[in-house]
């Protein structure tokens, strides 16, 4: 009965496994790019083989030299597969020798040491610990701190070479304990229900970890501004959002003078290529930790990070020096653009920043209505008794009243 029951479980992790290389292959095909799909196809099916060579065999362990090359030599090419297809995943190179020798060794090593005469206990030693070592690989692969993006579902693929691993090493010392009794067909029933298990976990994690990815990335796309790679409005805010404590320390509303003109004169592939060389001026003053957006058509916001009015306002110079001082490649020729740029800052207690980016525009739209090319203040509304200092460019009380004001005042213009 026991035995059956081997081959039932035999029989259906063959049928688990071509289902699995038929999602994969017909996924393939509708996403010829993803390459990792044949690859753990690939891996599938090496492993499919020696699953069909073990149930032919009289006994499943240990195997004739021969078969036993043959079959380890398989699970050697899937396991090495395995980890071939999260390279690529992960968009790192393929590491071709290093491939090809966790794919044989088992196989050989296995058939090297029997042929030497060497017990089962020390072949079956051989390769599983280098089928160990591969699935650890798999996992240092997922767990890489390099890994561009963290994805929950990576974890389940993980997980299942985990144990996968530790199934390895734990066989080593059940080989030389055990004996022949590791030969049993319990034995054999266990460790068929426990590779059932693990396979299903690893390929259905393959699928969750591509499909999170996916939305991951469709999800940056609607965050993110097609021309020049910064937030958009959507992705500025889910910024602000993910953010602990107060949303930032000061806001730059930043608008680039006379795009119109530009427009007009170079046509829309010279307004196109201001916008999209814009940002790489900002981003040589800007700091690690501040987020710049495209906040629509010309204009840009920049979110300081623990910015104070003076750090914001010398932010904001520097990078009015920087714009004026690249000049732009137009049509052949070197054209000077210009910005100007509001200054705010969040008060405290603001859970949002929409005060503040009002603020910023008052002060922007007075930069534009002055001249351009400057910088000026949106103060913070506060009363004021009459007789107080204002800030230049701010009305004083007059007598017997307090004044609440939000004016923009001029702190920077070209000399």
């Amino acid at each position: 009965m026991t035995a059956l029951d081997f081959h039932t479980l035999g029989v259906a992790s063959i049928c688990s496994r071509l289902a699995f290389v038929s999602v994969f292959l017909v996924t393939l095909l509708r996403q010829p790019k993803e390459t990792y799909f044949a690859v753990w196809a690939g891996a599938l099916v090496c492993s499919l083989i020696a699953s069909v060579l073990m149930l032919g065999s009289p006994s499943a362990v240990p195997l004739r030299v021969g078969l036993g090359t043959i079959v380890y030599t398989l699970y050697g090419s899937s396991l090495a597969l395995s980890w071939c297809g999260l390279r690529i995943f992960h968009e790192r190179s393929i590491a071709v020798r290093a491939m090809a020798g966790l794919s044989l060794c088992p196989g050989l090593l296995y058939g090297l040491l029997l042929h030497l005469k060497f017990s089962v206990a020390w072949a079956l030693s051989g390769e599983l610990v280098i089928m160990a070592f591969t699935a650890g690989l798999c996992v240092f692969e997922i767990l890489k701190p390099t890994s561009q993006m963290r994805l929950w579902t990576q974890y389940l693929v993980a997980f299942g070479f985990c144990l996968y691993a530790t199934a390895f090493v734990a066989s080593i010392g059940l080989a030389h304990v055990a004996g022949e009794r590791l030969a049993s067909p319990e034995s054999a029933v266990y460790a068929m229900l426990f590779d059932q298990w693990c396979g299903v976990l690893i390929q259905v994690g393959y699928l969750a970890m591509v499909g999170e990815r996916a939305n991951a990335r469709v999800a940056g796309l609607a965050a993110t501004d097609p021309l020049t790679g910064l937030a958009n409005r959507r992705g500025l805010f889910a910024a602000v959002a993910r953010r602990a404590g107060p949303p930032c320390g000061a806001i730059l509303l930043i608008d680039i003078d006379h795009f119109k003109s530009i427009n007009d004169t170079y046509g829309h592939d010279g307004g196109d290529a201001v916008l999209a060389g814009f940002p790489a001026r900002l981003r040589g003053i800007m700091r690690q930790d501040d987020v710049m957006a495209r906040w629509g058509g010309e204009e840009f916001l920049a979110l300081l990070d623990r910015a104070d009015v003076d750090t914001a306002v010398d932010i904001a110079e520097r990078l009015c020096l920087a714009v004026s001082g690249s000049p732009f490649v137009l049509g052949g020729a070197d054209v000077t653009v210009t910005a100007s740029i509001g200054v705010s800052v969040v008060a405290e207690g603001d859970a949002r920043i929409d005060a503040a980016l009002a603020r910023a525009d008052t002060a922007l739209y007075a930069a534009k209505r002055n001249g351009r090319n400057q910088v000026r203040v949106g103060w913070l509304p506060v009363p004021r008794k009459p007789g107080s200092d204002t800030p230049p460019g701010v009305p004083a009380a007059r007598d017997g009243e307090a004044v609440e004001t939000a004016a923009a005042s001029i702190l920077w213009h070209p000399t």
